[in-house]
């Protein structure tokens, strides 16, 4: 895995204001899209790349009956973790420590990029998931990923590949997954006033292109496996 992160990074999701933007904006994107696609209220939620655990604490809060477990591989940011009300544990996302079809929701945020193996990542998820469970992934951009690396924003070797969302979508259907839904999101790399009323316009004026982030929903449906 390329670009494993620590403590430092947990200091940045509470100081950084790129940090804590896109925490924020990715938390927000993964609750709204459980309430949508999900049938029912999720009993058991599962972060990939859990890192500190400050998404989950959020999902927990909005799902505060659910059983919330993050997967980290840097025991690091794993100690960050100061809530009771979540789990987190130390493992690979190529191989997760958890048995079949017993997950409602599998969540993997920015952390494909990371990975020498993307297509395990999938199969880890779809072979967790209930039957009806979902998978909700976010991806930068390949294009802004390039700039940003470009700038010095990023580190060259700190991510594995990058994804386009076409190609995200033929992966995931190869792993079993119905596609529920496939969009790009995020104008501004901070936030911005009024961001997502300026998104909600661009879309109408198809200017997807122009969104930083990717996000795709998969479902396991009508599977004995």
């Amino acid at each position: 895995m390329k670009g494993v992160l620590d403590g430092e990074y947990a200091i940045a999701r509470q100081k950084k204001r790129s940090h804590i933007y896109r925490l924020r904006r990715r938390t927000y994107e993964v609750i709204r899209n459980i309430k949508e696609f999900h049938p029912e209220v999720p009993n058991t939620i599962i972060d990939i790349g859990a890192a500190d655990g400050l998404m989950l604490n959020s999902l927990k809060e909005t799902f505060p009956n659910a059983i919330c477990l993050g997967i980290e591989y840097a025991r690091a940011l794993i100690q960050c973790n100061k809530s009771k009300s979540i789990s987190l544990i130390q493992g690979d996302a190529l191989s997760l420590p958890i048995k079949n079809n017993v997950v409602d929701v599998v969540i993997a945020t920015a952390i494909i990029e990371h990975l020498s193996d993307p297509r395990k990542l999938l199969f880890e998820a779809f072979r967790v998931l209930n039957n009806n469970g979902i998978f909700i992934l976010t991806t930068p951009h390949p294009f802004w990923e390039n700039i940003a690396t470009g700038i010095g924003h990023l580190k060259k070797e700190e991510h594995n590949s990058c994804i386009t969302l076409k190609t995200l979508r033929r992966l995931l259907d190869e792993s079993g997954f119905v596609i529920a839904k496939a969009e790009q999101f995020m104008l501004s790399p901070v936030g911005m006033p009024f961001e997502m009323v300026f998104e909600r316009i661009l879309k109408l004026w198809q200017l997807n292109c122009l969104f930083l982030n990717q996000i795709i929903v998969g479902k396991k449906v009508n599977t004995l496996q």
